[in-house]
């Protein structure tokens, strides 16, 4: 509109002329500027996004050279695949709860955060118990999840009605139930049994930054029955990858070993959505409990080759207790996975092994009696991540199985030599 009350002669016209053009040519170099910066942007990250990728591509795992303790990562700075990060999960019943407490306290004092560290319950005790620690210490903070839904007709997993030997079958059975829906949720899970010992922190972002789906520790001499494959596959220790889809290569492993133990859930769960972001708490699926061996079931896989497993480089894992590490892929489920050596993740006798040290790690030549002088050999605490005590070293037996874990990891720490704090 015109200023009220000017006559607009030709030569006003003519006058505002000249300063319109010009305000046209400003705003047009406005234009044009900006134009160009974004070109410019797109351009740049167009030629930065290939790089960034080969640079996660190229990253080695620091756990293969680990011999210096590593920080904690900054997650901000971690690609956005990787931002989601590991949960550390031991699954336990009342009776363990307090070995779990102490599975939580080392964690935390080797550096791990206490929102990654998770302790799941497999019965009302445990959650109360837990609860109740949290409630009374406001320093403490001990993230506990129930293993099923509390509603659902498989709660309680564990209960003093039901015989020991079932109890525990239910127990490591229906953790897959529980890591299968966190994995559905994007998490990936690093598993570890309450009696495990953390030697030293290890980033799981080197995990979660490498190709392998499912990371497997060796065991020592149990299911005695797959002894002949020449080496057994720990159900104590194991990391999955939780990145890749609803229905991705660690997904399908985990569904093969529930199919193994015929859990009536699997289709229900399989109908889910998992698109919807208020999903945490595993859903009533009105389901029971699932029940088997699971390390039997693992175990099973390689020995059948069920899911038809091939060894990366002729990599199938050497004679002896101290096996080198070891990769491959099933061609079932499209899963890639990878054993640590048996430094890295230790299961073995309390007191170590008294075979001698294989000769691919020189560093290691002359240490066969140096740490325990007992002619035994333990694993190398500057390599050694987790440690897995088979048996106490004792002649007076013990009744209660807790009590007997916690001897077994007293007793590990001091023949080890990694005793870094006290119960």
């Amino acid at each position: 509109m015109d200023p009220p009350g000017e006559v607009l002669t030709e030569e006003t016209h003519q006058h505002h002329r000249p300063q319109q053009q010009q305000r046209r040519r400003g705003a047009r170099s406005v234009e044009w500027t900006l134009i160009f910066a974004i070109i410019f942007s797109i351009l740049s990250l167009l030629k930065l996004e290939p790089l960034a990728r080969n640079s996660v591509q190229e990253h080695k795992s620091e756990i293969d050279h680990p011999s210096h303790l590593q920080s904690k990562p900054d997650i901000a700075s971690l690609p956005p695949a990787t931002r989601r990060t590991t949960k550390i999960v031991t699954i336990t019943d009342f009776n363990y709860a307090h070995v779990a407490l102490h599975w939580h306290q080392r964690l935390i004092s080797v550096g791990y955060p206490p929102s990654q560290v998770v302790v799941v319950a497999a019965d009302d005790e445990t959650l109360s118990y837990f609860n109740k620690i949290n409630s009374n210490d406001n320093k403490t903070s001990i993230q506990v999840e129930p293993m099923l839904h509390p509603s659902s007709p498989g709660w309680p997993i564990s209960h003093s009605s039901i015989p020991l030997q079932k109890r525990r079958r239910r127990i490591f059975a229906s953790r897959w139930i529980y890591v299968l829906h966190q994995l559905k949720l994007g998490h990936s899970i690093l598993m570890s049994d309450a009696d495990n010992i953390f030697v030293r922190y290890v980033d799981t972002a080197t995990f979660e930054k490498s190709d392998t789906d499912v990371i497997h520790a060796y065991c020592w001499n149990f299911p005695v029955r797959f002894l002949s494959m020449g080496f057994i596959v720990c159900g104590g220790t194991m990391w999955l990858r939780g990145d890749g889809g609803v229905n991705g290569p660690a997904v399908k492993y985990v569904e093969s070993i529930l199919e193994q133990c015929k859990w009536d859930g699997l289709s229900k769960l399989r109908e889910v959505d998992y698109t919807n972001h208020s999903i945490h708490q595993l859903p009533n699926l009105t389901t029971t409990a699932a029940l088997c061996d699971d390390q039997q079931v693992m175990n099973s896989k390689f020995f059948s080759n069920t899911l038809n497993y091939i060894w990366d480089n002729n990599t199938r894992p050497n004679e002896g207790f101290w096996k080198a590490e070891a990769s491959g892929k099933s061609l079932v489920t499209g899963h890639k996975f990878k054993f640590l050596d048996v430094d890295t993740a230790y299961r073995g006798p309390v007191d170590g092994y008294e075979e001698v040290h294989r000769e691919n790690i020189p560093s290691l030549s002359n240490k066969i009696e140096e740490v325990v002088g007992n002619g035994k050999q333990c694993p190398d605490v500057n390599l050694n991540w987790i440690a897995m005590p088979t048996n106490t070293i004792t002649d007076i037996p013990i009744s209660d199985p807790a009590e007997d874990r916690v001897l077994r990891v007293t007793a590990h720490e001091e023949w080890a030599g990694v005793r870094s704090w006290k119960y």
